[in-house]
């Protein structure tokens, strides 16, 4: 069953990497897969919204903030470790875009952090945030398309995200609604 899995997996990856390519999208991606742009952006959007969605908006943030606090060290120092799934491009399978990534591929935490920190806000402002979504599944499958992680990477890292977005969004509510 898991080579089954591997196959599509590779299958899934060949058709991002090799297939629904163009010029425009090899000079896109790498934009939108940066990270040190991807956090000034975060930040940003953060930043706005909370100073511009008052109570609502800073507990929102608490919580986004927390996500990644939580994400960022339990994946890169347990999940991938345990994983320990190489990437395509230490594999030199496709086509690679930018610089590849030293550790392992599972789970992207380019799409956990995306998820994890906008799930909260989505929580708190519903459909307003949808976009923040639309962002996090780009950035996503940006790590497929410029070569670095398999699709099932960016999917866990995904799942990871939200959940762990949730979860910090639900307890940081939580906190402030005894405080009332």
């Amino acid at each position: 069953m898991l080579n089954w899995f591997e196959h599509i997996d590779r299958a899934v990856f060949q058709i991002v990497n090799g297939q629904w390519t163009s010029p425009f999208l090899d000079r896109a991606m790498p934009l939108l897969t940066d990270q040190n742009a991807g956090i000034l952006v975060l930040l940003g959007i953060l930043a706005v919204i909370g100073i511009l969605g008052q109570k609502r908006g800073r507990i929102a943030i608490l919580a986004a903030l927390a996500a990644v606090m939580i994400i960022d060290p339990f994946g890169g120092y347990i999940l991938k470790p345990l994983f320990a799934r190489a990437r395509p491009c230490h594999l030199e399978i496709g086509r690679l875009i930018v610089q590849c990534g030293s550790g392992y591929a599972m789970p992207s935490l380019h799409a956990a952090n995306c998820f994890g920190a906008f799930v909260p806000v989505v929580i708190a402002y519903r459909w307003k945030a949808a976009p923040l979504l639309i962002l996090a599944f780009g950035i996503a499958y940006s790590r497929v398309y410029v070569g670095v992680h398999w699709p099932m990477d960016v999917l866990m890292g995904s799942i990871y995200g939200v959940g762990v977005g949730a979860f910090a969004g639900w307890a940081v509510n939580r906190i402030f609604k005894q405080k009332e």
